[in-house]
């Protein structure tokens, strides 16, 4: 009987441990696992990546990395046409073709030119009518090879499109050193633009409770990103310095602030990077968050470490063209990672530390799925355009 007892008060301590283990485990740095379920193999030689992917039509929109021309790919990776619109013509983008393309419902889609426009075509590439740039002028480009930074959706009939432009204002005529955190009420690039009526509205773009408005500090000039949720009508804003993001519901006229996520990492400071104005700021190693998508209803986030100030430092003594040093590429090899966060219902559930394949983020779509681009920099060279097909388990 007491060997009984004995036996019964150690298995309920070993499944209190255990349970207490168990509970340790969740939270926000709940190392969640990823799965691959599928690829998407395009026999073209030319390098692609994917633009984006309509489930009512089992299309994806893919974009030359070179030619900059858009691909249409159905689900099986045939290539159904190649949009010969890279021309000054009146059903052209311009020679220099566009920085991304997007679908606008399930039979058409838009073309970003190069500060010419938004270009919207049906399926069989004709354009319908091109939109005048919102932009205020050219200050400054920045060309992404995995992203596109515009949105098309459509509400009630109406096409519209949320995005970031980095021109709607001109950095040169704001001093970050002078303005300190005014700075950010002035730097405002997202936006709302109605594709239908041409009126483009400019977003607040680093909220008042955003951390360094709120401590009064400067902490640097890197520029928010934006995911849109379609089917929810939901906007997620990201500044890529902090630990906020913070979450629209954009299904009324203006965007209402529901949700804000304090995001963790292990590899993540929770100080805010310290802005000299000074020779100094070239060696600052913060890893700032580099992507967000819509990955169904969850949301993943990416961020890149860095190689440290003082390695940088020491490579910097070696040679003033130090990217081109060997050593350089092996510092980048050893310290540059990307890592992830999952977010879900304004709650971070868990990180991602690697995925199960190489290559880079891509797109997000609205099934759930995520896609990884291998092209670029395959392990093994090939004549084919593979991207994996990922979930979050």
């Amino acid at each position: 009987m007491f060997r009984a007892i004995i036996v019964l008060l150690l298995s309920v301590f070993l499944f209190s441990c255990s349970n207490e283990k168990a509970q340790q485990d969740l939270g926000p740095l709940t190392k969640l696992s990823v799965k691959v379920v599928d690829s998407l193999v395009v026999d073209e030689l030319n390098t692609l990546v994917m633009d984006d992917y309509s489930p009512e039509t089992g299309y994806y929109l893919l974009r030359g990395l070179k030619s900059r021309k858009p691909y249409l790919v159905d689900g099986k990776g045939t290539v159904m046409d190649v949009y010969e619109v890279l021309e000054d013509g009146p059903n052209g983008v311009g020679v220099n073709g566009a920085f991304g393309y997007r679908f606008l419902g399930k039979d058409r889609w838009v073309a970003q030119g190069l500060y010419n426009g938004y270009h919207i075509y049906d399926m069989s590439g004709q354009k319908i009518k091109t939109v005048p740039h919102n932009h205020l002028g050219l200050f400054s480009m920045s060309v992404f090879s995995y992203q596109t930074t515009f949105h098309p959706f459509e509400k009630d009939g109406i096409a519209y499109m949320v995005g970031k432009e980095p021109n709607l204002f001109n950095s040169q005529d704001v001093d970050p050193q002078e303005e300190g955190t005014a700075y950010y009420k002035q730097a405002n690039v997202i936006y709302r633009y109605n594709l239908d009526t041409e009126e483009s509205e400019t977003l607040e773009s680093f909220p008042e409770s955003w951390e360094p408005r709120v401590k009064g500090v400067f902490a640097g000039a890197g520029q928010p990103i934006v995911a849109y949720h379609e089917g929810k009508h939901e906007m997620a804003l990201l500044p890529t310095i902090g630990k906020q993001l913070f979450i629209y519901d954009y299904s009324s006229a203006t965007p209402k602030l529901t949700h804000t996520v304090s995001l963790s990492h292990k590899n993540r400071p929770n100080d805010l990077p310290t802005v000299k104005f000074n020779a100094e700021d070239q060696f600052n190693d913060y890893p700032y968050f580099i992507d967000i998508r819509y990955v169904g209803e969850k949301i993943l986030i990416v961020f890149n470490t860095r190689i440290p100030g003082d390695v940088l430092r020491q490579l910097r003594a070696l040679s003033e063209e130090y990217y081109n040093l060997p050593e350089y590429k092996e510092a980048i090899d050893q310290y540059v990672k990307s890592y992830y966060i999952v977010v879900e219902d304004g709650i971070q559930i868990g990180v991602v530390d690697k995925l199960p394949v190489p290559g880079v983020l891509d797109f997000g779509d609205s099934e759930g799925y995520f896609y990884v681009n291998d092209n670029v920099n395959p392990q093994k060279e090939r004549d084919y355009n593979l991207f994996y097909k990922l979930e979050i388990e």
